[in-house]
């Protein structure tokens, strides 16, 4: 499951960084020059973990690995909204 959720990850941080191209704001360009060699690290260390035995595995090692900087971000919003609640 490590090699999927790597992959997963790997596969967010590109597609963050060619939609972040897009954008044609100096701050997108860097936060793009910043993801793209982490997602080269990813990729080379999810090709060297061992190959997953069941697919189901794979596909929720995936797609864990794809959503897991949005839930981080959600849980961080909603933590700031706990905190500043009256």
């Amino acid at each position: 499951m490590k090699r999927a959720f790597l992959f997963g990850l790997g596969t967010f941080l590109i597609v963050g960084a060619i939609y972040s191209l897009f954008q044609f704001q100096i701050v997108h360009a860097i936060l793009a020059l910043i993801m793209m060699p982490i997602s080269v690290v990813v990729i080379r260390a999810a090709k060297r973990a061992p190959p997953n035995l069941s697919r189901l595995h794979a596909v929720f090692g995936w797609l864990l690995g794809f959503l897991v900087v949005d839930v981080v971000i959600l849980a961080v919003i909603g933590i700031g909204f706990i905190a500043t609640a009256p």
